[in-house]
């Protein structure tokens, strides 16, 4: 009778698995602009709020940062860091900038590809945003969510500002953004944070937020879950693919992110989407 059950257990294993492949699961996606100029600039103590908004980090699957500008902060935020790849996009674009990119994609997840561009436009050093004091781009990442199961993690911070030149400039990144997206991105699934510095409710912004969306085919969470407040520049976005569906089931603010004052950690609210993935008929 041992026998007979090895012999079923040899035969279930060659027929049917260990696959331990999942069909469905869901991750919890961050998106933070962490004001993470030097305290001469925010008139703050940047390095205290790092302190503050480090171990807060550890509770998402995903977590993309914008403005993490120093080192010194940067290496604050690490300190009390849980997620197996942290991924700081920090070159300088040329000797003029005095920053680089201020992204960090954080992630639980095992990294198959990453890559990193910085964008070709900018506006501004004592005049405009001062965007041109950095080196901003965008981060693009292929990641294995499971067995069987790749998504790609994008971050960004766009040009900001609401001059003519700042429009100019946030339409060839938006053109960079969708380049990236129908070519390293071809075909496959997509969740994109970032400060995309583009409001709904201005018409050339308006402009380039339905480029993103109907050129690289993503979808907002906040909008696709009717949040109350769809006009905000730090976004969320999710593309699904042929084969794996993304669907925003929640979207909110995250309140943890004052100090016990009730003073904010940033001067962006830190945004966060719960998204369901799974595998379509057919796979």
């Amino acid at each position: 009778m041992r026998e007979v059950a090895l012999l079923a257990t040899c035969l279930s294993l060659v027929c049917c698995g260990p696959q331990n492949t999942a069909s469905s699961g869901e991750l919890s996606v961050l998106t933070y602009n962490v004001h993470g100029l030097p305290s001469s600039v925010t008139g703050d103590d940047t390095a205290g709020r790092m302190a503050q908004i480090a171990p807060l980090l550890g509770s998402f699957d995903v977590v993309g940062l914008q403005e993490d500008f120093v080192d010194s902060n940067a290496a604050i935020l690490e300190l009390a860091a849980v997620h197996s790849n942290r991924l700081r996009f920090a070159d300088l674009l040329d000797s003029d900038r005095v920053y680089g990119s201020g992204l960090a994609l954080w992630t639980n997840y095992e990294l198959l590809e990453e890559r990193a561009q910085h964008f070709g436009s900018c506006h501004g050093l004592l005049d405009g945003s001062a965007d041109c004091f950095a080196s901003k781009g965008f981060q693009a990442t292929r990641q294995r969510l499971a067995p069987g199961v790749e998504v790609d993690f994008y971050n960004t911070h766009l040009e900001a500002g609401g001059g003519p030149e700042d429009q100019a400039a946030r339409a060839q990144q938006v053109q960079m953004l969708v380049d990236a997206l129908t070519g390293f991105s071809a075909n496959h699934p997509v969740v994109f944070t970032g400060d995309f510095n583009l409001h709904s409710s201005d018409p050339e912004d308006s402009d380039q937020l339905a480029r993103l969306r109907s050129e690289g085919g993503l979808t907002d969470s906040c909008e696709d879950t009717l949040c109350s407040e769809p006009d905000r520049i730090d976004r969320i976005f999710f593309r699904s693919s042929e084969t794996l569906q993304l669907e925003a089931l929640s979207w909110q603010q995250e309140l943890a992110f004052f100090d016990p004052q009730g003073t904010a950690l940033s001067d962006h609210d830190a945004l966060s989407a719960r998204l369901a993935w799974r595998f379509l008929a057919g796979r």
